[in-house]
């Protein structure tokens, strides 16, 4: 097997690392109305750490109110990473050690830790989200909020629910297999910004339970930025038992739910092999479930119909797509990424009738209308899945 290909910089080469096939070997984990982009809030975090501006606990509000305060079974126990890495002294040395293994690199990614490869920057600033890098000012975190309380109000209204998926990257689930030079560089992330001030709002934080499963499995491969169907049908559980506490009286009981009885490791979807980087395991795991999800009607937009079923999903490309013939007699719309493909067989077979769309927030000239979405769909359910690595983007805004 070819060795990976590798950054520019002067990088430390990692230990070598061994472990049996599909368990990952564990080191402790770390302790309104304007967006600004990433590049301008590095220079100005260099810029306020040169004047002395920036305190000990970066550009966060030490009088921010609101913590998650949602029910357990939607919250995690991982320790956030250090808000001064990125904000304070630290900044111009941090940025240094940044720029020399990021800076042309061969390939649009960032070779981590035994076989491990992560997405550059070129994938909506990727790996300087996966550290905390440029961290919110606080009036851009306050819109994420804002945008999803203001998103919750308008549905409740209307008699809908709402539940945030926030689906981690695979360096949040797997933070020691960070590349050597990063370890040290792992601050506070966006996701854990918004965070320290979501209050009571419907966000299930998934990163403790895939953390728990990867102990005896992979969870995210090695070279795909996605959660494999294991992974997937682990975020599904806490995302269902989330869903029950926060909406105890709505019948959200039926879900889906399928006890794992085997895992097989297949050859991952390599991201990278173009470039020429080999998979350094099968670690693709897909699980048996029992029972499997029924198996559901898709309907594409121009009225194509097909099976869907387990551990089959809806791809993003194939969006707007409608299925039929779950379990719970009510509707979800699912506003979602490329992540909601391994979970979409869960929701179809749990709720009698779904309408997946993407959020696109990654497009603002095709930014998802939810409440428009919600209301025609007749959703009593919405479920906003979007990738953590969205989190650096600029937060969208309600469109009646």
């Amino acid at each position: 097997m070819s060795e990976p290909l590798q950054g520019a910089g002067e990088q430390t080469s990692a230990p070598t690392t061994s472990s049996a096939p599909g368990v990952r070997p564990r080191t402790p984990l770390l302790p309104r109305r304007s967006y600004i982009p990433l590049v301008t809030l590095v220079v100005l975090s260099a810029l306020m750490a040169g004047l002395g501006v920036a305190t000990t606990r970066g550009w966060l509000d030490a009088e921010a109110v609101g913590a998650a305060s949602t029910p357990e079974a939607c919250r995690s126990e991982v320790v956030p990473g250090d808000p001064t890495i990125w904000t304070g002294p630290k900044t111009p040395e941090s940025e240094a050690v940044f720029a020399a293994n990021t800076t042309d690199l061969p390939y649009p990614g960032v070779p981590g830790r035994d076989g491990f490869v992560f997405w550059s920057d070129i994938q909506a600033n990727n790996f300087s989200d996966m550290l905390g890098r440029a961290p919110w000012l606080d009036e851009q975190r306050d819109q994420w909020r804002d945008y999803f309380d203001d998103l919750q109000a308008g549905l409740a209204r209307e008699g809908t629910d709402l539940i945030v998926v926030v689906a981690p990257s695979s360096g949040s689930v797997y933070p020691e297999m960070l590349p050597d030079w990063a370890q040290p560089l792992r601050g506070l992330t966006h996701f854990d910004q918004l965070l320290e001030v979501s209050g009571d709002l419907p966000i299930v934080d998934v990163r403790s339970a895939l953390q728990d499963a990867a102990e005896d499995e992979w969870v995210y491969s090695a070279v795909n930025s996605h959660w494999t169907p294991y992974g997937a049908s682990v975020a599904w559980e806490s995302i269902s038992e989330c869903l029950q506490d926060l909406y105890p009286n709505s019948d959200y009981d039926g879900l889906v739910s399928g006890k794992v009885v085997e895992i097989e490791r297949q050859a991952p979807p390599n991201e990278f092999a173009e470039w020429g980087v080999e998979a350094p395991r099968d670690d693709w795991t897909v699980p048996t479930l029992e029972p499997d999800p029924v198996v559901t009607t898709r309907t594409a937009a121009d009225g194509t119909e097909s099976e869907l079923s387990w551990p089959g999903g809806v791809d993003l490309l194939e969006l707007p797509v409608t299925t039929t013939g779950g379990e719970i007699a009510k509707k979800a719309l699912v506003v979602g990424d490329s992540q909601g493909t391994a979970l979409s067989a869960f929701w179809a077979g749990s709720f009698e009738s779904t309408f997946q769309i993407r959020h696109h927030l990654d497009d603002p000239s095709q930014r998802a209308n939810v409440l428009h979405a919600a209301r025609t769909s007749g959703a009593d359910l919405v479920v906003f899945e979007l990738t953590e690595r969205y989190l650096s983007l600029q937060p969208p805004t309600i469109l009646s």
